[in-house]
Parts: C-alpha cells; structure tokens; sequence
C-alpha cells in the first residue's frame, strides 16, 4: 500500500507543484491560465487577493501530500485540500458552460486527488 500511496501522490504532484510555483511567483501563463478557466478577472486584478492565496494553499497542502507518504493522515488533508480546489474550479468552469475537453484536465486532478485521498484512508 506504501508504493500505491508514493505512486499516485508523485502523479498529484506532477500537477500541484507547478500550480503552487505559478501562483506563489504569480508567473503570467499560469495565472491567465486559472482566469481563463475561472473567469474571475484575475488578470485585471479584480481578485489580487486570490492567487497569493491560491499559491499558498497549494503549498501547504504539496507539504502535507509529501509528508503523508510516511504519515497517511496527513496525506488526507493535502488530498482533501486539493480536491477541493480542484472541485472548485470544475465548478466555475461548469457554471460558465465549458463541456467536453475543457473540463478534462481539471476532472483528471481532481480524480487524482481523490485517489490519493482514498489511498490515504486506506492506510489509517
């Protein structure tokens, strides 16, 4: 279950990492991209508040994904968080009438997400 557990964590990483850099550094093509799917107006800085925040959850729930490979509770929260994020996103972009391919990679992330949610459980 250990190596189950490292496996989907490393492949939610390979998504979380990038997007916690993106808004933590508010690097342009990441943050046109979140406006893009969230139609939130983040590029004119109607919400400047949102990727700071943004960024830094995603760090700390990349924090608590790594440290729940050895300690699944913690694996739980950090999955908890990203799904959630992710769920919101799915949402905004559901709301605002995206289908079909458009909502393919939020859905894998947020799938992913769950995985490694339901692995940690798993493991308690």
């Amino acid at each position: 279950m250990f190596a189950l557990s490292a496996v989907v964590t490393s492949l939610l990483l390979l998504e979380v990492v990038p997007s916690a850099l993106a808004a933590l550094t508010r690097f342009g093509p990441g943050v046109e991209r979140l406006d893009k799917l969230t139609r939130l107006g983040l590029r004119e800085g109607k919400v400047a508040w949102l990727v700071p925040t943004a960024g830094v959850l995603h760090t700390l729930a990349t924090v608590a994904l790594l440290v729940g490979i050895w300690h699944p509770a913690w694996g739980l929260v950090g999955a908890a968080a990203e799904a959630m994020f992710f769920g919101w996103v799915l949402t905004r972009q559901l709301r605002f009438g995206d289908r079909g391919k458009a909502l393919f990679a939020y859905s894998l992330f947020a799938s992913w997400s769950v995985l490694v949610l339901l692995v940690a459980a798993a493991r308690l």
